[in-house]
């Protein structure tokens, strides 16, 4: 089985000029997409990502009446 380039290599041997050029404009936004999520990301830490949901009204109050409730809703 080949890899995912080689499958691309020799799709791109087949097509004509202008649809090889929609696949590299789209290759192209890919990349630029990619790089995108990818600086998103890198700015975002693991701490960054904690709380948020400890004011809202279903996480308020104590843990072991959450966990009751939460028990009492899977039975």
């Amino acid at each position: 089985m080949s890899t995912m380039s080689e499958r691309l290599v020799e799709v791109a041997k087949v097509l004509p000029e202008p649809l090889l050029a929609e696949v590299v404009d789209f290759a192209d936004f890919l990349r630029t997409r990619q790089a995108s999520v990818t600086s998103q990301l890198g700015d975002i830490s693991l701490a960054g990502l904690c709380g948020g949901l400890e004011d809202t009204k279903t996480f308020s109050g104590s843990p072991l009446a959450i966990q009751q409730q939460l028990r009492d809703e899977w039975h």
